[in-house]
């Protein structure tokens, strides 16, 4: 359904020297909206709402938290070019929210943990010290 609108956006974005890897991944995302959009009844990017891309980004395909912003930011790029070009009125996207990706807390050791590693390299260091000094007097 979309073919013909990604088809210029695509161009568009090659003459505004998007990078290949951005390329690429807006089309991939673009693909896998078009493919959502044709199981629904939408028969025209005009008729596309903010609830059909809502459904896309969160649940079409069960998507990981990073596809999800992946396909907010993509979907924004896009409805921008249509905009950008008088095919539609507003960015329906600007209404998706960007999921929060959560950070990792790092791990630390423990007093313990370090002074049990802190002993056991001094340890073979006094041992291979020891080994040395042995061979040398030989």
């Amino acid at each position: 359904m979309l073919d013909a609108e990604m088809r210029y956006f695509l161009e568009y974005c090659r003459i505004a020297d998007f990078s290949k890897k951005s390329i690429e991944s807006l089309s991939i995302r673009l693909n896998e909206f078009n493919e959502f959009l044709n199981k629904t009844t939408v028969t025209s990017f005009k008729d596309i709402s903010c609830q059909h891309s809502r459904g896309f980004v969160a649940d079409y395909k069960s998507p990981s938290v990073h596809i999800k912003k992946a396909r907010v930011w993509r979907l924004r790029q896009f409805f921008h070019f249509l905009k950008l070009k008088g095919w539609i009125s507003e960015n329906i996207a600007l209404d998706l929210p960007y999921h929060k990706i959560e950070k990792t807390v790092p791990k630390f050791m423990t007093i313990d943990e370090y002074n049990r590693i802190l002993r056991y390299f001094h340890e073979n260091a006094i041992t291979l010290t020891q080994t040395s000094t042995n061979k040398k007097s030989n």
